[in-house]
Formats: C-alpha cells, structure tokens, sequence
C-alpha cells in the first residue's frame, strides 16, 4: 500500500501522496498553468486509485436471540428496580451505519519557510510566548501585504482570522508583533506602503472609503467577538450591520478583475469609487466565552462565519518570557521590507502574478477539494452550517498556502506552492473546522431549541462516559445505570449561553428543553421512591433511555 493509502487507513495522518524528490523544487518552472491537471499529469487519478474511501463503518455489534434480550433486561431490573416494561423499552440492536468522518489534523507546527521565521519572531518577542498567537499575528501580516497583487484563479489572498484564547495568555502579542515588525521597516524605508490597519472601523462605509486610499492591508482588531457579539444582538444597528455587510462582500472581492466599493449619495460630494482587486483582511482576538455568544445560527447559515479561519489556543497561561526579543533580526526585517517593496512596485505598475503549485501540491490540493470536501458537503444534507463551513475550506487552503507561497520566493514572476506549503494549510484549515464542528456539535451555536437540546445531549454524553467529579455528589452506580440527578444538569446548563440566554433564564430553558427529550424518547422520569431506596438520592432523576443521532438525521 502507498504512503496515501496507510494515511488513510490510520485517519490520522492527513493527506500525503507519497512523492519523490518534491524538495528540490527551488528551480522548477511548471510547464504552462500548474492550475491545469491535464497535459500528461495524471497523478490525481493514481491518488485516488492508491487512497481508500473516507467513509468508516461503525463495528456491527453481535446479534441477541429474544431470550437472550430479555435475559439482560431481567439483570438491570434486578440491580436498579422496575423502571420499564418489559417490552416497552427494549435495548435496539445497533445497526450498521457508514458515517464521514474529515482526517483527523495534527497539532499545529511551525508554518514552512519564511513565514515560520516571522512567527518564530513574534513567539519569542512575546512576554507570554504561545504559538498559534504567532502564526495568526504572521499570517495577518503577509495578508496585508501580498494579498492583492499576488492572487491564485478567481481570487486574491485575503484572510479573515480570530484568536479564540481565554484571557491573560498573551493575546496582546498578535498586536504588538505585527507593528514591531512593520515600524521596524518604515524606519528603514519611510515611502513604504501602509500594510496594516489598527482602526476600529464602525461602519460600512469607513471601511470602504478606507480601501480606496489603501487597496491592501490588513485590520488588526480587538476583541473582534464584542463586535460579532452586537451584530447578533442588534440587528437594527444600521451602520454596524452595513459593516457586516461590506465584510461579507470584500472577503470575495481581492481578484485583479472583481469590483468592490461603489458608494452613490444624494450629497455626491459623498460618493465613493469603485475598487478594483480590494484586498482587505481582518484579524482579531477574542475570549471563547464572548465568541460563543456572539455565534449564531444565522451566521452559519448565510456563509459569514465561514468566511473566518478560527485559531483556537485552549491551553493554560504560560510560563513569563524573562527574555524577550526586542527588535526583530536585522535579515528577517529587511526580507520584510522587500516583499513590501515587491508588492508597492507591483502596485504601482499595476502588475499582478498567479501563484504556481508544483505537481505534488497540486494533487495534494486537488484531493483535499475532491475527496474530503466535497464528500461531506453532501453528507451534511440541509444542514447549511456545515455545508458553508466546508465550502470555503478549500479556498481557505489555497489562501494559507499561497501566502506560504509568496513569502519564500517572491522575487520569482510564478511562486511555488509545494507539498510543505499545501500540507501546512491543509491541517491548519482542518483544525478551524474541527473547532466549529465541535462548537455545532456541542450546543454551543445558537440560542434556539435544537442548539439547548444538542447542548444537553453532549453533557449526557460526557456523563455517561466519564466519571463525575466528586463536588456533583453523584453516586457513581447512577452513572453506570444511565440515570441522571436534575440538579447536576441544572448546575451544567446555568454556564451554557443556550440557555442562561433563554428569556425566561436557564431554569425554565431547562424544563423545557428536558420535557421535550421525554416527549421524544430520550429520557424519563424515573420513580422517586426507587431512586431513595437504590441509591439514597432525594431529587428529580431521569434515565438516559437513547440519544439522538444527529449525524444520521440530515
């Protein structure tokens, strides 16, 4: 079997093609368009050949006879008491499902090339060094400067990042690295273009009439889940909701030949031009609670979430840098100031450069879209959360790993993205939808009812499967016989925003929200007087009865 096929096999390695001498590529020339698959190049279609399905078949479990059903059921009745007929409630022979499952990605590495020196910079200039804190402060930065005039097909190489970190991490760090490094290059050259952008902008407009004096740069922002959170909150909030309205529309708009802008007034003194190739990116950080509250189900939906690659950092507070870099490395800084100096003459002589794939990244990417992609676009049925979020994985991908791209050999008229550069995107992308996936899967999007009955059925989940701590006092032999005390539920949800949201508070959402799975099947009441005497619990209790199998409800 190939490298491919044993990834596939594992789930856990991601992507490879198992190529020869694909590290050489520092001289290569693509023979016409490397975007072209064709003319002799077949080795997708040997890919795929080598690659085994993604689909995984969940293990049949083995057939039980009648008597021996009702053998087991008569066991559980002898250890917890008659909470069931006989007949009523019987166990459901599991069945053989195939379910789709995207690769698993790895933890997050170094990006390749020039961009793993800046945000090695950035890491060890922090007072609290964290990594992806860095990687998203580099990405930003070679967003906002090479985001215009280097492009792949149809599209430019704008980004729209968020730091999802707990307070007191660093996060402050994505500031401060970025503006180190570009007022480090504008004491070397003070002509340089502006890349980076630390304005609050309030409306639609601002930002528009921003663009037109400056076609490219990045807007660094704080607490960008403050602003998610009002967008969701006030809707009326007209000059707010104009400023969605232009980010949702720019993200697609950085191509040479796309227009964005185009503002008309009655007063024409306030008239706005049309931009051409508008490449405007947008990083920012938030804490995870305000980013959760801020999601909405809408926002999924219509695409504008999946318009942000999500860096998530869930790691403690780290240890103080008592050493910190204090001006960036004299090579790094001048490598900098030549790509800006790359991209303002390019600017100006209006030129721009369609960035390359060698024949191993090309397959690698074109896997990606064809066959994780694609495949659970169709799995996720009419859920259109999940279906905007991997739409715009692929595209996402080729961003990352053009910006790669162009950091390590701008100089050329057609960078290279290789194998390194396409596998680096690919995981980090893989992770930002992993991080949604587990947010849709979890509750923790929305505030309506199937966002509190998801977000009940994950804390049934973990209780069924993993011991409670002690300050729940919970007897652990409830736990193993599936039944659950109402106070321990109420003391989860009252955290969880899908219900401390609720108008009524999270104590009404709650009896909603339970009433409704017992009404469907997947809990009851249990006796009180069995629960006393079994266990000495005085309380409301439920046994988990099923729970529902969203992956299979599409």
């Amino acid at each position: 079997m190939s490298s491919m096929g044993q990834a596939a096999e594992s789930g856990n390695e991601g992507l490879h093609l198992d190529t020869t001498g694909d590290t050489d590529w520092a001289t290569y020339q693509p023979p016409g368009n490397s975007w072209d698959l064709g003319t002799g190049l077949n080795l997708l279609g040997i890919a795929r050949q080598a690659r085994q399905a993604i689909a995984v078949a969940a293990p049949e479990a083995p057939e039980l006879t009648p008597e021996q059903e009702a053998e087991a059921r008569k066991k559980a009745r002898a250890s917890i008491g008659i909470f069931w007929d006989d007949g009523a409630h019987a166990a459901p022979r599991r069945r053989k499902v195939t379910t789709l499952r995207p690769p698993t990605p790895a933890p997050l590495d170094w990006p390749p090339g020039f961009a793993g020196e800046i945000a090695r910079y950035m890491h060890g200039a922090a007072l609290r060094p964290v990594k992806e804190v860095a990687v998203v402060g580099t990405l930003g930065l070679l967003a906002g400067i090479c985001g215009r005039q280097w492009h792949i097909p149809e599209s430019g190489l704008n980004l729209y990042l968020v730091l999802v970190a707990r307070s007191a991490i660093g996060k402050e760090a994505m500031h401060s690295g970025i503006s180190k490094i570009v007022a480090t290059c504008r004491k070397m050259d003070p002509h340089i273009r502006e890349c980076a952008d630390f304005t609050e902008y309030a409306s639609g407009p601002a930002l528009i009439k921003a663009l037109v004096n400056n076609p490219c740069f990045v807007n660094v922002s704080g607490e960008l889940g403050r602003k998610f959170k009002q967008l969701a909150e006030d809707s009326r909030n007209g000059p707010l909701q104009s400023l969605r309205t232009q980010w949702t529309n720019l993200y697609a708009k950085s191509a040479p030949t796309s227009v964005a802008g185009g503002l008309s007034y009655s007063a024409t003194d306030n008239n706005v031009e049309s931009i051409f190739g508008a490449s405007y990116s947008l990083v920012g950080e938030t804490t995870p609670g305000t980013f959760l509250e801020s999601l909405t189900t809408g926002m999924m939906e219509d695409g504008f979430m999946s318009r942000f690659t999500i860096i998530e950092y869930s790691g403690e507070r780290p240890p103080k840098n008592l050493s910190p870099a204090k001006e960036p490395p004299h090579q790094l800084v001048q490598s900098v100031l030549n790509l800006m100096s790359m991209s303002s003459l390019m600017e100006q002589r209006d030129l721009y450069h369609l960035v390359q794939r060698t024949p191993a990244a090309a397959v690698e990417l074109e896997l990606f879209d064809a066959d994780v992609c694609d495949p659970l676009i169709e799995a996720c049925g009419s859920d259109e959360s999940r279906r905007q979020m991997w739409n715009r994985a692929g595209l996402k991908v080729l961003r990352i790993a053009a910006l790669l791209a162009v950091a390590d050999s701008y100089g050329t008229r057609a960078p290279l993205i290789t194998l390194a550069h396409a596998r680096w995107a690919i995981n980090l992308v893989l992770r930002d939808t992993a991080a949604f996936t587990k947010r849709l899967d979890g509750g923790d999007v929305g505030s309506g009812d199937d966002a509190r009955e998801r977000k009940l059925v994950g804390m049934l989940t973990e209780y069924l499967l993993n011991e409670v701590p002690e300050s729940y006092k919970v007897p652990d032999s409830m736990r193993q016989n599936s039944i659950v005390p109402r106070n321990y539920l109420q003391v989860r949800t009252a955290k969880a925003a899908a219900f401390y949201n609720h108008k009524l508070g999270a104590t009404r959402a709650l009896e909603e929200c339970i009433a409704s799975m017992i009404g469907n099947g997947y809990l009851m009441e249990v006796a009180k007087d069995k629960v006393v005497d079994a266990y000495g619990f005085h309380g409301k209790a439920f046994r988990v009865i099923r729970l529902p199998d969203y992956d299979h409800m599409n």
